[in-house]
């Protein structure tokens, strides 16, 4: 898979990867969702993609995302979007991506209703055992999620087993001219290794493609 993000520098960051492996990229929010939104939209090319998206409301601009679709010249049939409220309702949700045979199955923030306390962590356990069983199924599972509420937040939310569970871990920061990702885990290379992604392949550009422009026809 060469494109698995849509954006070619932390694709390269990326690769290798295959299908069964849980890819999550976390940290800065407002550039994971950017990425979630570009992923959402290079994953309709390939074929049926289920986004499971724990937020009560907002987080997913249809406008951005449709963009985005044409752009790549995707397929907007092909997305089909399940919103959690609760956290006992993810597990359930993510179960069920698996059963609509899509080909990708992304996950935003499932653990946005993680406890504020380690003892009570183990509630997050069905939730990473949904993504690790989603990976079974030769899928792409991409987890975009936030940093962890404990200690400085420089690891992923989740706990020690969803850290163990995921195969490739990238950590987004804000930069000026775009973001720094950082590899923290990968299964299959050395690790860390970063790379800066510059804005111009975060921000979503027109492609006329032999279109006339609107003053042609004044």
């Amino acid at each position: 898979m060469k494109k698995l993000t849509g954006v070619p520098s932390l694709d390269y960051l990326i690769g290798p990867v295959r299908p069964g492996w849980i890819v999550e990229l976390y940290g800065w929010e407002q550039g994971v969702r950017l990425v979630l939104h570009h992923a959402i939209a290079e994953a309709s090319k390939r074929g049926p993609v289920t986004v499971v998206h724990v937020q009560e409301f907002g987080g997913l601009d249809p406008y951005l995302l449709r963009r985005l679709v044409r752009f790549r010249r995707g397929y907007e049939d092909n997305i089909l979007v399940a919103r959690a409220f609760r956290l006992q309702d993810v597990p359930g949700l993510i179960r069920e991506a698996v059963s609509t045979g899509s080909h990708t199955i992304i996950v935003s923030n499932p653990y946005l209703y993680a406890p504020r306390s380690w003892t009570s962590y183990d509630k997050l356990t069905p939730i990473t055992s949904a993504l690790k069983e989603a990976s079974l199924h030769d899928r792409y599972v991409l987890v975009f999620n936030q940093s962890t509420r404990m200690g400085k937040g420089k690891f992923p939310e989740g706990g020690q087993f969803h850290h163990h569970t995921v195969h490739v871990i990238v950590r987004l920061v804000a930069r000026a001219r775009g973001l720094y990702a950082t590899l923290v885990k990968h299964v299959a290379r050395p690790v860390p290794r970063s790379i800066t992604v510059p804005m111009s392949e975060l921000e979503v550009g027109f492609r006329w493609d032999g279109q006339r422009h609107l003053l042609e026809y004044l």
